[in-house]
């Protein structure tokens, strides 16, 4: 009888399990490698996830996904995205979470001199110095080449040397092949990227925390599950996971500097 029951119930559960798919910002792919069989274990559902930047104009961005109507269940991206890509009603409002925080980090590739980046004055001189920078599409990306190398006052010395990681393609890839020869993204995607030596964050006199929500789709056909999902990303069985990869712990006020 006992036998029976339990074969009973394990297979009401994988009757009722799901191919929920969601669309995230790299910045979550390395915490996503645990995250992932821990929440498929946990609910018997199957997470199917690409990744892009949160910006940009690449086929593989975000935004660019979307318009191509991918399939989609939930989207985890920077919060200034998401604000952006709520506008046209593709997502429930009410579902939207907060689920981690990053700062942005410098990396070179691996075996080169680490350059001092302690100071802003040290930070600016290693740009400086470098033949090649690279910065991404995404949010990083955005403030790096919109915000932070004008503040800092070398915007005319270091664009024309800039490498851009466009789409799905990491910074930290761009220095491992040696295309680059300093790099900055979030911690999270170059924490996870073999080949590149992590030098630390941004000074935090210019740092800019970047905070990653989540919201459902209003067209996904399992919007209880994919809401679920977002729960569990901001749980605190997920808190260690996400943190493991240089995320940190959500903050309710979103982005900040």
């Amino acid at each position: 009888m006992c036998l029976v029951a339990g074969v009973s119930l394990f297979n009401v559960t994988v009757a009722g399990a799901e191919d929920i798919h969601v669309i995230a910002t790299g910045a979550l792919q390395g915490a996503m490698k645990a995250i992932k069989p821990a929440y498929e274990r946990k609910t018997g559902n199957r997470l199917l996830i690409v990744y892009g930047p949160s910006f940009g104009a690449s086929p593989e961005s975000i935004p660019e996904r979307l318009k191509a109507g991918e399939p989609m269940d939930v989207t985890v991206v920077s919060e200034d995205a998401l604000k952006s890509l709520m506008t046209d009603g593709r997502f429930d409002p009410a579902s939207k979470r907060v689920v981690a925080i990053s700062r942005i980090g410098v990396a070179v590739p691996a075996g080169k001199a680490r350059p001092d980046i302690s100071t802003v004055d040290a930070f600016r001189a290693a740009l400086l110095a470098a033949p090649r920078v690279a910065y991404s599409q995404g949010a990083s990306g955005v403030y790096i080449s919109g915000t932070l190398l004008d503040r800092l006052g070398i915007a005319a010395q270091v664009k024309p040397k800039a490498v851009v990681a466009a789409g799905k393609e990491l910074v930290g890839d761009l220095l491992a092949r040696g295309e680059a020869d300093i790099g900055m993204q979030q911690v999270s995607e170059l924490k996870v990227t073999p080949g590149i030596e992590f030098l630390g964050p941004l000074p935090e006199e210019i740092q800019k925390l970047t905070s990653f929500a989540g919201a459902v789709a209003n067209r996904s056909r399992h919007r209880a599950k994919a809401r679920a999902f977002l729960t569990f990303l901001a749980s605190p069985e997920a808190r260690p996971l996400l943190e493991a990869s240089g995320l940190e712990n959500a903050k309710p006020s979103g982005e900040r500097r």
